[in-house]
Order: C-alpha cells, then structure tokens, then sequence
C-alpha cells in the first residue's frame, strides 16, 4: 500500500539531536553502571542483567507483560515511568562504553528485543536488520502494540548514547521498507516519521532515510500505478474477447438462416 506522511517538527526530538538533555552529571547515581555490571537487579519484580539476557530470550510473554525492564536494559538522559530506574548519567556512559562486557551487554540486549519484535541483527557492523524466522506472528502483535512503539524510541535514544549510534539507521530503514512496500508494519510509520528519523544525531543520516522513504514511496506508487494499468488492460481484452465471441454467435445464426 502507498505511504504518505507529512513530516512534522518536534522541539524536543531536535534538542535529542543537539546533544539533549542538557543536564549536569550526578556522580552520586550510578545504578545504570552497576546494573550493566550486573553487580544489582533491576527493579521492580527484575533480575540481574545475565539473568534476563540469558533466561529471558524468546520469553515473549513476560517481555511483553513486565513494564520495568525497559529502562534498565535502555536506560536514557531522561525519566521514564519506571520510578525504580534511574536517569543515565555521563559518567555511567564512560564506564559502560568503556568495559567490553557491559558494553557488549548493551547489543545482548538490542538483539533479544529485535527476536521479540521478529527481526534479528544481519551484521553487528552494519547494522543491517532481516526479518527472523518468527517474523509473521511477531509482525502482526508488533504493528498493533503502541506500547511497543514507545520502547523502540527508547532504545534507539539508548542505542546513540551508549556507543551504537551505527545501528540506528539501518533499522529505520527496515520499519520504513516494510511498513510502505510490504505493508507489514504500516502502522510503525507515525512513529518512525514523527520520531525515530530525528533521533538519529548525523544530518547526513537523517537527511539519506528521508530521501530513501521519498525513494520508497516513489517506487510504490509506480507499482500500483502499474497494476492498475494492468488490470485496465485485463478488462480490455476481457471486454473485447467477449465481443467477439458475441460476434462469432451473431455471425453463425445469421448463416444457419
């Protein structure tokens, strides 16, 4: 189905870009690093982050149900609804980024949301995102769950300050694909227009996935334009066959007289 969407500007998307939330850092937070040490659990009703990457995986229900989760595993410079999670703090960002194992936590945790929404990391260099094998069920929970939405702009604002920023575009480019030439995930499109272009801090990104959902809106409307040619002219030789059997009935009573 053909996407059109009107862009609109959002004051606190662009601060996002410009290096929001201009806070100071509070040395005395420090649950996000402990956490990614998995030194503590996450709160409420959570588990050390081991324990939910490793057990967790595929557990769809649970995934879906906990609402607490989230913000540990993609904790962000801003509050959230969980009031047990901490805001992330500039030195929590230097000590994650800067130990491999937590750091290597942080995409633990991207792929196992991927796998929840159906999709999976191609290339962890890339970033390029494919469909997984469960695609079709998760698709289909993934494109009427709002709530769902709201993470993934939480893990993409996570994902850009914790030293992925790489990976974000290329799933932009995934839900933009799919929501207009598979139509799959159409109802992403708000979010991903509306949010998700404008988290992406490079201009040169931003301005490259609007010029590829220009191109893919583009190449939509000449494949329905070009269906519909074609079934015009379907009809017409369907309309025209039938004259001509009709002809040919007329033309043989005409001689059986």
């Amino acid at each position: 189905m053909m996407a059109s969407w009107k862009r609109t500007s959002l004051e606190d998307t662009f601060e996002y870009c410009k290096g929001y939330p201009k806070k100071k850092d509070d040395t005395t937070l420090d649950a996000n690093a402990r956490f990614y040490m998995n030194k503590i659990v996450c709160k409420p009703h959570g588990a050390l982050i081991e324990e939910i990457l490793k057990n967790w995986y595929g557990d769809y229900r649970r995934l879906e149900s906990h609402h607490g989760y989230i913000q540990w595993l993609f904790p962000i410079r801003e509050n959230g609804l969980n009031r047990d999670a901490q805001e992330l703090q500039l030195h929590e960002i230097e000590k994650i980024c800067g130990n491999k194992t937590a750091h290597a936590r942080v995409l633990r945790a991207y792929k196992m949301m991927l796998d929840f929404y159906g999709m999976k990391l191609g290339d962890d260099e890339s970033g390029k995102i494919e469909r997984a094998n469960n695609s079709k069920d998760r698709f289909q929970h993934l494109n009427k769950s709002s709530h769902n939405h709201l993470r993934i702009t939480r893990i993409l604002k996570c994902l850009g300050e914790l030293g992925y920023e790489h990976l974000k575009k290329p799933f932009i480019e995934f839900i933009l694909h799919e929501a207009i030439v598979e139509g799959t995930l159409s109802n992403l499109l708000r979010s991903c227009c509306n949010y998700w272009i404008d988290i992406l801090r490079k201009d040169d990104d931003r301005e490259a996935v609007w010029k590829y959902y220009g191109f893919l809106n583009e190449v939509q409307t000449k494949y329905i334009s070009d269906e519909m040619h074609e079934g015009s002219m379907k009809i017409q030789d369907k309309s025209m066959s039938e004259q001509k059997t009709e002809q040919k009935k007329v033309s043989a009573k005409t001689k059986a007289k």
